[in-house]
């Protein structure tokens, strides 16, 4: 990927910790800008697929890894994480790599815990020992339990281990925040909501990633296409961004989620003043999680806070404006109720923080003294101290004023404050004006430092006052951080509150986006159907080729007037076979993210998964040649996919021999069609335009549909192109190299089906019985016919007349 689309794709950094033992698997992972942990439900995960694994990663692309398992799971961590290094010689628990240091035998962002019964309990006890927001600060180890069984299922023991070593990693990292701050809440993730999307799917539909785009490269203006995710971004506001990438990178199939998403798209798209007035309140919205987290490290400046403030009020000023909508029938179900009804709570933490910053803080007066500055009122302790302090700085400000003025000084741009470090000092901007009045050289100022292009100076009055009254200023400034940390603490109290709204508001951001493409393309709202495995979809577009070329809409229809859930087209010419298919993945992808569709009508079943056999990026580094890795996909393919998941296979076979590539891709199309109604919805393209002579097309799955040119042979030649690696031309024209050729295919299938069984078997040798058993069960059911139909081909039409006649006389000579 790009660098742009990269920072798009994974805004906010992430620690993934994996936890896999016997077929299970369950996760966790924490969001760095969010301070939030989340942990992902155990579930069934075989070996080596690793679905849901691949699938973690690709949804949650991490910075660190934490890997707990056996020694199997490890090795696989090699080639499913793609670390560089072997991480199954994993050092012991206790020398486990942290970040800021790594281990020669394993990778410097991947932490190897040993799964033993000592590192499981130890796990456990750290989740046990984590004190969240909302449990007393004195609770006992029964009550933490009490609360977070509500929350985490503690049933769940992959879960728990891969939570507690994820909280262990965290209290290594050398951060200055504490375990508790660092985690301000912990959700639950159940992976049974979640629409599964392997990597090359996402590169081969160009969700994210531009560069690879066929209109890139046909529109001969561009060298970068546009990706879906660069087409949908219209965000206000980096919140909506990341809120969009995320609705992006983690497809979902919970249907009351995606009515939820529906609904809000819908609503704004009837309510188009109230969505431009949501967008003037949140395009002034920032990271808040970043800002809390200098609050709590003690390194927030006066324009942190203003900052704060300042997301605090737009976010409130929102509510309000949702506040208004309530009226409204529609707006049930929807974002903007669920913003609007949180103003009504008297007690909501927006409004309570808002009040407690503007009563403790001057901002203002902080701007002008480049510091935090408590307000004048809060605390009489304070107030008598900064009424000395005001009255000191004074006293420097006119005991310099002469000498500053005559180096002809802007005294406008000239403050007085104290600095623990160095006492009074006299700062000013450096400026061309300042490097021409030569106070640099001037010996009644002396320079203290110089950083962030402002100077620093000393007069003999600030050393004198230093003496005198640096205990009275050093006293103020305890007092006025003993106020700051009791505001910090309170705000530390509201802020998952606080931290949930926010997280609304991206999403609504992230929704009005979708709503603004939809408006401007003319999309409409997907009818998402749950158990019915229909797919319907009229006047279908792809949604960047139509924005490259005119572009013809297409129709699809499965399971609504059919039973045809295997759809196979064949044509040996260029007639858009690939972007057909890549447009009704894409609108599939859409109606799961929660989005409009680009059709005039569509009707898209509730999928579990969308597998594609359709590119795939070649690199010398895999170890794989082009056909090994459409082998692969192919093979990931039919063992993962399920009677609720959508298969596109593109020219499958077209990186062997013509004879080989043709059978596998039939045995592939069998093997479908042999699950019945199970089978999943399929599309495929062929050019392999004689397909249909060798598949059952009497079956009720399957619908072929073949496209030839009016010279087929010829067609066939002229229109080849490079991107058909070691293909043959064309079926051999010679019965007998023919035969020869299928014989070699039939005797391979044998001796792959011969090899299986001796396998199984433990070496022993099969039976003849065996052998013919195995030779019908192979996947090319059809090489044997095709034997017998080259060796025994059928007579001519004028040879079997002139053999009806001589039957004809032989009847008639018997009967005299």
């Amino acid at each position: 990927m790009a660098s742009q689309e990269d920072s798009a794709v994974n805004p906010a950094g992430k620690i993934l910790s994996v936890c896999w033992n016997a077929g299970a698997l369950a996760a966790s992972y924490y969001d760095i800008d969010q301070l939030e942990l989340y942990a992902v439900q155990q579930a069934i995960e075989p070996r080596p697929q690793y679905v849901l694994l691949r699938d973690l990663v690709q949804r949650y692309p991490p910075l660190y890894y934490v890997v707990t398992g056996p020694a199997c799971f490890l090795e696989d961590c090699r080639e499913v994480l793609g670390v560089p290094a072997a991480v199954a010689n994993q050092p012991a628990p206790s020398d486990s790599v942290d970040q800021s240091g790594g281990n020669a035998s394993q990778p410097s962002n991947v932490k190897i815990v040993e799964y033993t019964a000592q590192s499981q309990a130890q796990a456990r006890g750290r989740l046990l020992a984590h004190k969240l927001a909302g449990m007393p600060p004195e609770s006992s180890e029964r009550e933490c339990r009490t609360f977070l069984e509500s929350i985490v299922p503690f049933e769940q023991e992959l879960l728990v281990t891969s939570v507690g070593n994820l909280l262990l990693l965290l209290d290594t990292v050398g951060d200055t925040l504490s375990p508790a701050q660092l985690v301000t809440r912990i959700n639950l993730v159940t992976p049974s909501t979640q629409l599964v999307i392997d990597g090359l799917t996402y590169e081969a539909l160009q969700i994210f990633d531009a560069s690879r785009h066929p209109s890139g490269f046909k529109c001969g203006t561009d060298t970068r296409g546009l990706s879906v995710y660069s087409l949908f971004n219209k965000c206000s506001s980096k919140n909506g961004e990341e809120w969009l990438s995320r609705l992006m990178t983690q497809p979902i199939r919970d249907r009351a989620e995606l009515q939820h998403r529906h609904d809000t798209v819908q609503w704004l798209l009837a309510n188009v003043r109230y969505a431009n007035q949501f967008d003037q309140c949140l395009k002034h919205l920032t990271n808040v999680g970043l800002l809390y987290r200098k609050l709590l490290q003690g390194t927030a400046r006066n324009v942190d806070w203003k900052m704060l403030k300042k997301n605090l009020y737009y976010l409130y000023s929102l509510c309000k404006l949702c506040a208004l909508t309530l009226e409204d029938a529609q707006v049930a179900g929807t974002v903007v109720q669920e913003l609007g009804q949180y103003t009504r709570n008297p007690t909501n933490a927006l409004k309570h923080v808002l009040y407690t910053i503007d009563k403790c803080l001057d901002l203002e007066k902080g701007d002008e003294e480049n510091k935090v500055t408590i307000r004048a009122g809060l605390d009489p302790a304070v107030d008598r101290l900064r009424e000395q302090y005001d009255g000191l700085r004074e006293v420097v400000l006119e005991s310099s004023r002469l000498g500053l003025e005559t180096l002809q000084l802007d005294m406008a741009n000239i403050c007085v404050t104290y600095l623990p470090s160095f006492g009074f000092v006299i700062s000013t901007q450096v400026d061309e004006q300042l490097q021409r009045s030569g106070i640099f050289q001037h010996e009644s100022f002396d320079l203290v430092f110089q950083a962030d292009n402002t100077a620093y100076f000393q007069i003999s009055l600030c050393k004198e006052l230093n003496d005198e009254f640096g205990q009275m200023v050093a006293s103020m400034i305890e007092h006025e951080l003993a106020v700051q940390t009791r505001l910090t603490t309170f705000v530390g109290t509201k802020f998952p509150e606080v931290m949930g709204v926010f997280k609304l508001a991206g999403k609504l951001d992230a929704l009005l986006s979708f709503a603004t493409v939809a408006k401007m393309h003319r999309y409409v709202r997907p009818l998402v159907c749950d158990g019915a495995k229909v797919l319907q979809i009229q006047g279908g577009r792809h949604v960047v080729l139509e924005h490259r070329r005119t572009y013809r809409a297409n129709d699809t229809c499965v399971g609504e007037t059919n039973h045809h859930l295997v759809n196979v087209i064949a044509a040996d010419t260029s007639v858009g076979k690939t972007t057909y298919l890549k447009e009704v993945a894409i609108i599939c992808y859409l109606a799961h993210v929660g989005s409009y569709v680009p059709a005039a009508y569509a009707k898209i079943p509730l999928l579990d998964s969308i597998y594609t056999r359709l590119d795939h990026p070649e690199s010398i580094f895999s170890g794989r040649s082009s056909f090994m890795s459409e082998l692969y996909q192919m093979a990931s393919l039919l063992q993962n996919a399920t009677a609720s998941s959508l298969v596109l296979i593109d020219e499958f076979g077209k990186g062997t021999n013509y004879l080989e590539g043709k059978s596998l891709l039939i045995a592939s199309i069998e093997h479908l069609l042999k699950r019945g109604d199970s089978a999943p919805i399929t599309f495929v393209t062929t050019k392999f335009t004689g397909i249909e002579r060798f598949l059952p097309t009497v079956h009720r799955n399957l619908l072929v549909r073949v496209h030839r040119t009016p010279t087929d042979r010829q067609s066939r030649s002229s229109t080849r192109t490079s991107d058909t690696l070691d293909v043959t031309s064309d079926d051999p024209a010679d019965p007998t190299e023919r035969l020869k050729a299928t014989y070699q295919l039939a005797f391979r299938a044998v001796a792959f089906a011969v090899m299986k069984y001796h396998q199984a078997a433990g070496g022993q040798a099969p039976t003849t019985a065996s052998v013919r058993a195995l030779m019908e069960s192979t996947p090319i059911t059809r090489v044997p016919e095709q034997c017998l139909e080259i060796s025994h081909p059928p007579p001519s039409r004028a040879v079997q007349q002139q053999h009806n006649r001589h039957a004809n006389d032989d009847v008639t000579g018997d009967g005299t």
